[in-house]
C-alpha cells in the first residue's frame, strides 16, 4: 500500500475508533492494523530521509 493510502486508512480507523458504536473485538483489530499501516510509514518516511540524505550529500 502506498503512503498516501495508508495514511487515509489510518485516519478511517481513527474515525471508527471514536465511534462509540463499536466492539472491543473490532476495535483491537482496528488497532492492530493502525499499528502495522504506522510501522510502514514510519518505515517510508526514513526510507525517504535516507533518499534525500543520500542526493543532498552528493
Amino acid at each position: 500500500m502506498k503512503f498516501e493510502q495508508s495514511a487515509a486508512r489510518i485516519d478511517d480507523i481513527i474515525r471508527s475508533l471514536e465511534n462509540d458504536n463499536i466492539s472491543l473485538e473490532d476495535s483491537l483489530s482496528l488497532y492492530q492494523e493502525g499499528v502495522r499501516l504506522l510501522s510502514g510509514c514510519r518505515e517510508e518516511l526514513r526510507q525517504a530521509e535516507l533518499s534525500v540524505k543520500v542526493v543532498d550529500d552528493e
